[in-house]
């Protein structure tokens, strides 16, 4: 394996604690990282606005967000992959058609998260839209529910083979993007930008989305707590996201 160059990590269940915090310790490991010359990246099926918020004390290289549907390096863009206002559209018609009227949605963007439910959804970012006429691009829509069957129909309205569809492994929903928005993608064009090899790079992951990334990267470290699909995909076990995981490990390896 070439020397590791670049540190990405998830967030939820991986360097967030189970309350949405990050240790100071995780933070200062972090920062004496890139001290010595280390990337430290953030890949997250978070969206920017409810991504940013969370990690005071922590300045980035390296930002991918919505689940790969968004790249940059220091502040600068270097991908971006998503759903035209027209596929939103069709999306959301048959998820309605599919899962009926009273189905939750939400679709993401650059601009803000929407969802059609008032109730809280775990962060206060959401703005509520019944997506009557909603007419804007997204980076990823998703869907309360856990029948893939009903997924795949819903899939059907842009092309099943034009879109990337996973559940979430902690709640019942399923999450719909664009083919390439995913973070594994998101990683080879960062390879590309910075012309170097995904074997320079040590990821940390979770969760059903973090699988391509544990196996695209040189070195992918599960957690603790992870499903066991990302365990058997990864080259290592770390401890748990509570444990300061990701912290433990670039401290004892890197």
């Amino acid at each position: 394996m070439e020397k590791l160059k670049i540190i990405l990590t998830d967030l939820d269940g991986t360097l967030f604690r189970d309350d949405k915090s990050i240790s100071d310790y995780s933070k200062d490991v972090i920062c004496q990282a890139q001290k010595k010359g280390l990337l430290f990246g953030v890949c997250t099926s978070r969206a920017k606005v409810n991504a940013l918020p969370f990690l005071e004390g922590i300045n980035p290289d390296i930002l991918i967000t919505n689940g790969g549907g968004i790249a940059s390096f220091r502040g600068e863009k270097i991908y971006s992959c998503e759903f035209s206002a027209s596929e939103i559209k069709k999306l959301i018609q048959a998820a309605y058609e599919v899962c009926g009227n009273d189905v939750t949605l939400s679709v993401d963007n650059e601009k803000a998260l929407y969802c059609n439910s008032k109730e809280n959804l775990g962060d206060s970012f959401w703005t509520y839209n019944d997506f009557s006429d909603f007419d804007e691009p997204g980076m990823k829509m998703c869907v309360e529910t856990l029948d893939s069957a009903k997924i795949e129909k819903i899939a059907g309205a842009v092309g099943i083979n034009q879109i990337d569809f996973l559940p979430f492994s902690d709640i019942p929903w399923y999450k719909l993007s664009k083919k390439g928005a995913v973070k594994e993608k998101a990683i080879e064009q960062l390879c590309s930008h910075l012309k170097v090899s995904a074997q320079n790079i040590v990821s940390f992951g979770d969760d059903f989305s973090d699988i391509g990334m544990l196996k695209f990267c040189g070195k992918g470290i599960a957690m603790q707590n992870a499903i066991a699909e990302v365990k058997a995909a990864a080259d290592e076990i770390c401890l748990s996201n509570e444990n300061d995981g990701v912290a433990r490990w670039i401290e004892e390896n890197l």
